[in-house]
């Protein structure tokens, strides 16, 4: 089985190659720490939306929800770099300025 950490590298590679883009070192943790802590370190508050259940398990729901966070990393990098100034290099400042924003469109838990 590929590791988590994989398949979100092979997603920032795949849209680097694409799009001609660039992300630092840092930046690419910045992003596997948050997409494996999905899974790995949810928050104790975080409830199921209602599209999603029923599922089996919260665990089973947590990974689905990481895989659809996976799937939306190349957009996500498309909304930073398009703010950094040659328009698409991602360093960390950009990182951090702009994952809250990108992160609360993605996070489909109910937070209330």
């Amino acid at each position: 089985m590929v590791d988590i950490a994989e398949k979100i590298h092979a997603a920032i590679t795949s849209w680097e190659s694409c799009t001609g883009g660039k992300i630092s070192e840092q930046g690419k943790q910045i992003i596997v720490s948050t997409v494996r802590a999905i899974v790995y370190d949810p928050h104790p508050g975080w409830r199921l939306p209602s599209g999603m259940e029923p599922w089996p398990t919260m665990e089973e729901a947590l990974a689905e929800v990481q895989r659809d966070a996976i799937s939306k990393i190349g957009p996500a990098l498309d909304q930073i770099a398009a703010k950094s100034p040659d328009g698409k290099t991602v360093n960390t400042f950009e990182m951090l300025h702009s994952f809250h924003e990108i992160f609360q469109v993605w996070c489909p838990f109910r937070k209330d």
